[in-house]
């Protein structure tokens, strides 16, 4: 049961899908021919990534015991203590940071600055601050992917940053539409989500704003010069820019907790799919033999 709540800890889910986008980040770049090299970049990115929730959710106990949602997770239910989550967190962190080492100085700062965005910037210095927070916030989660496409491309470049700003436009979009659904919990813990400040109508147009946002950074990709990208990634962002917006259009419509929480489930298979197509196309494109 211990090791068990160490690894709630980590929030497996958000971890595997920031693993996801880095190995695909890696694959874009080039990386299907050397599955170890992509290998070395699962391991380094999931290390410092469980060190970063692990150490969010040590800032974050006092505020998860005050809502309903989180009150049964590790700390604020009481199955570790503080201190040993802390130990655990910054021992993760550290590891994830001699594990990226292989990869480059540069991949070893962009880590650097991605736990530093998120655990003082974000969970720090602006959760239950400013309705800004997850603005400031979601650079660190477009900093795997980039770390993935920079270890194996060898240089920070348009495609590079634009596939970091893909999942850093995605993030508001799906911790807005979880505050829709989780207003009361937030207000009760005293977070000043966007959609708890500023209403839920508010939240619904920021995020409506957000997925067409992003759904034209993804079609701008293959235009990109030198981007790998052909038509399939063309074609399937269109249809899948298509499904976030016409999910974002039917929270405006119908404004009600399920559709946020539908659109809210939506955004990780979203992403997912994204980058499973991208580095399909990619990968296609540059074969390994």
């Amino acid at each position: 049961m211990a090791i068990r709540d160490y690894l709630r800890l980590t929030n497996p889910p958000i971890v595997g899908l920031l693993v996801f986008t880095a190995v695909a980040g890696g694959i874009i770049a080039g990386g299907a021919r050397d599955p170890l090299q992509l290998l070395g970049i699962a391991v380094a990115i999931t290390l410092s990534s469980m060190g970063a929730r692990a150490l969010t959710n040590y800032v974050d106990r006092d505020m998860d015991a005050r809502m309903e949602r989180t009150r049964d997770r590790p700390l604020p239910s009481g199955a570790i203590p503080p201190p040993r989550a802390l130990a655990y967190g910054i021992a993760l962190a550290a590891l994830g940071l001699v594990a990226t080492l292989p990869l480059g100085l540069v991949p070893v700062g962009l880590v650097a600055i991605g736990l530093a965005d998120n655990v003082i910037v974000y969970n720090v210095l602006t959760k239950r601050r400013t309705y800004w927070n997850i603005i400031l916030g979601a650079p660190s989660g477009g900093i795997p992917v980039l770390v993935g496409y920079v270890a194996v491309a060898g240089r920070i470049d348009l495609t590079g940053i634009l596939l970091a700003s893909l999942v850093v436009l995605w993030t508001p979009i799906h911790i807005w539409s979880l505050a829709i659904r989780s207003r009361e919990d937030y207000a009760r813990a005293q977070v000043p989500m966007l959609p708890v400040v500023l209403g839920v109508r508010s939240g619904i147009r920021c995020i409506a704003a957000t997925s067409a946002l992003l759904a034209i950074f993804t079609l701008a990709l293959p235009f990109v010069p030198g981007s790998p990208f052909g038509y399939a990634t063309g074609i399937g962002a269109a249809g899948l820019g298509a499904v976030l917006i016409a999910a974002s259009a039917l929270l405006i419509h119908r404004p009600t907790l399920i559709n946020a929480w539908r659109l809210f489930k939506l955004t990780s298979p979203y992403l997912a799919v994204l980058f499973l197509l991208m580095a399909v196309d990619a990968a296609a494109a540059r074969p390994p033999w």
